[in-house]
């Protein structure tokens, strides 16, 4: 009978452990586009590392390409921090997004790239009196299928 009892506080444990680790990830995907079988998700994650210092959140941008064959697809990402459009009337590459997304397969930003096109940052989450993104908006997308 003790070893039950044990073994039922350890998966219990075990359980509230997984559940706080599932739900503590602060995430929320919103499908943003969708065209030609490709689909365009937009994920916004809390990226922290404390070691570092850094507690950041973001907006990932996932793209999936539903299609037997290679696409391209651009767009431009235009950000407002604050109110203020940061992108509206840039020519800088930094917000323009031209990638392949091979056959069948998707491509997202993520926490620990080094590729920041697919990402949209957000805010810091450890700092109050700084720039915060108020608004955004992916612009003029292309999908072309490469045959």
């Amino acid at each position: 009978m003790p070893y039950f009892i044990t073994m039922n506080k350890t998966l219990t444990f075990l359980l509230i452990c997984l559940t706080t680790f599932t739900f503590g990830q602060n995430t929320e995907k919103i499908k943003h586009f969708e065209q030609k079988n490709v689909t365009i998700n937009i994920i916004q994650k809390d990226c922290i590392n404390k070691q570092k210092g850094i507690e950041k959140q973001y907006y990932f941008i996932e793209i999936i390409n539903n299609n037997p064959s290679s696409v391209n697809i651009s767009f431009k990402k235009e950000v407002w921090y604050n109110n203020v459009c940061q992108s509206c009337n840039s020519q800088s590459n930094e917000y323009k997004v031209n990638i392949t997304v091979a056959a069948n397969s998707s491509v997202i930003g993520d926490c620990n790239s080094d590729n920041k096109s697919l990402s949209i940052f957000s805010k810091m989450l450890n700092l109050d009196k700084v720039r915060k993104l108020s608004k955004y908006e992916l612009k003029n997308i292309n999908v072309e299928i490469i045959k």
